[in-house]
């Protein structure tokens, strides 16, 4: 684990401790990451998601032919 992400579960902890939320919201998870400065850079689909995969799922998109 690098220090990133270890502050990252503090400032988590932290928030879960003072708002007594033992599974904050994904919406509470961005303000956290805000919080600690992290901010968009880059464009969807520009950054590495994990080490199997070099982008972002993408929905199919619809075939728009008459049916």
């Amino acid at each position: 684990m690098n220090e990133e992400q270890l502050d990252f579960l503090k400032a988590v902890d932290e928030y879960k401790r003072v708002n007594d939320r033992p599974f904050p919201a994904l919406t509470e998870i961005l303000d956290i990451a805000l919080y600690l400065g992290y901010r968009k850079v880059a464009p969807v689909g520009e950054f590495k998601l994990c080490k199997g995969r070099q982008t972002p799922l993408r929905e199919p998109k619809a075939d728009a032919s008459p049916q």
